[in-house]
């Protein structure tokens, strides 16, 4: 049986290795010419990996550490205690583990640890944080880090949603990240497989008879089934032609989804701009949310990166690259004091204006709670995978995506027997 699978990024990759191990002949098709999609590993930045997409491995019992030892990669902590400094709503500058002891109220917007009523229906997060008794302070510490993090305004996301997220307790504790870069993940997953680099798929035609995908460029490919990966927002952009049309609660479930807006900033300098213990910021102003991919490494100078989603991101967009650049160092140099503050390097990573990704990651709209189970379930002969079908608490992850294509892999040897 020939298998297409629709998107080089860790999902196709995933479903790709484990539909050749059970020896099915696979098809790649990535419509960029390189792999790793949203995960985005360049080595020439700086003197080690810098990641332009997904950087972290979040929580200690996930699937991705069983490739860190069967790779034999090392690992870098983020503990967040110590080693990050926020700017309180009174102008103080605390570490974070001073900020919880210091203030309940900031604390809670950390730790999330009291028991949490069932939100309503149709409810957003930030009309749920208000009907719970979160203070206008809270949510606006809330925005800074939890919601930034979730990647769109919490005005727009599924509260339900953002509850699932964080109650996990399946993934565990923790964020880390690889010394190696993802790279050497992503490079590892796709190692003997047929992968057509620069293939922008146009039209999808599936029915009994299988699968056919043509190319921007011509060429046309045919499989018994299809593994499609596509990103979000490409999906819902329409720039992707299914015939026939996708089924109703397919579209439903594209409809119940929102691909948030999520950029990155990174800025290179020749000496370090804090003192070396120093791993991240959370401001008060725009961009929230600073870490340094330098910690921990024993490298000259150092690199920061700006990680900006939803309103946040749009506002910095709407400056054009030069502005948003800027407008970030401005923001860098208010936050530390450090008029004098000159990059070696600056690079704006534009994930919504990406032709092939067309935003961030994925987030559920308030009130379609359980859209992405809706978007994972198969119509064969395609079967779906990618950040935005997975679990609730692991989209948006390496993860997510990487459990999805296994997911969809499994699913296909089991609709053909094997």
């Amino acid at each position: 049986m020939t298998i297409l699978v629709i998107g080089a990024g860790v999902a196709g990759l995933s479903a790709a290795h484990d539909l050749a191990q059970a020896g099915e002949a696979v098809t790649v098709l990535e419509a960029r010419d390189r792999l790793g999609g949203r995960v985005y590993t360049r080595h020439d930045v700086a003197s080690f990996p810098i990641e332009f997409g997904a950087e972290l491995i979040h929580g200690d019992r996930v699937v991705t550490w069983d490739w860190v030892r069967r790779l034999g990669l090392h690992i870098l902590n983020w503990p967040k205690q110590d080693e990050s400094l926020v700017r309180m709503e009174d102008g103080r500058w605390l570490t974070m583990r001073q900020a919880c002891d210091q203030d309940p109220d900031f604390a809670l917007t950390r730790t999330w640890a009291r028991d949490f009523p069932t939100p309503q229906d149709g409810e957003s997060f930030a009309a749920y944080l208000e009907r719970v008794g979160f203070s206008a302070e809270q949510i606006r510490y809330v925005r800074r880090s939890f919601g930034n993090a979730l990647g769109e305004d919490i005005d727009l996301v599924d509260a339900r949603a953002a509850l699932d997220e964080i109650q996990d307790k399946e993934s565990g504790k923790g964020d880390f990240r690889l010394v190696e870069g993802y790279s050497a993940f992503y490079n590892a997953l796709a190692e003997g497989l047929d992968i057509r680099l620069n293939c922008v798929v146009q039209r999808i035609t599936w029915g009994a008879a299988g699968v056919e995908v043509l190319c921007a460029d011509g060429q046309r490919h045919q499989g018994q089934a299809a593994v499609v990966t596509l990103p979000l927002g490409v999906l819902q952009s329409g720039a992707v032609c299914f015939e026939p049309e996708l089924p109703v609660d397919k579209q439903a479930a594209l409809a119940g989804l929102r691909m948030g807006a999520s950029i990155k900033m990174i800025y290179v300098f020749e000496q370090p701009i804090t003192e070396p213990h120093i791993m991240a910021i959370y401001s008060r102003l725009n961009p929230p949310t600073w870490w340094s991919p330098s910690a921990g490494r024993d490298v000259p100078g150092q690199v920061w990166t700006a990680f900006i989603s939803g309103n946040w991101a749009r506002q910095l967009l709407a400056l054009g690259e030069e502005g948003a650049l800027q407008a970030g160092l401005d923001a860098l140099r208010q936050e530390l004091g450090r008029p004098d503050l000159q990059p070696v390097a600056r690079y704006l990573q534009n994930w919504p204006q990406d032709p092939f990704t067309l935003g961030g990651y994925s987030v559920v709209k308030a009130g379609h709670y359980g859209a992405r189970e809706k978007l994972a379930a198969p119509t064969p002969p395609l079967f779906w995978a990618g950040e935005a079908s997975a679990r609730t608490h692991q989209a948006a992850t390496v993860h997510g995506a990487y459990l999805t294509g296994r997911r969809a892999a499994a699913e296909i040897l089991a609709w053909s027997g094997r």
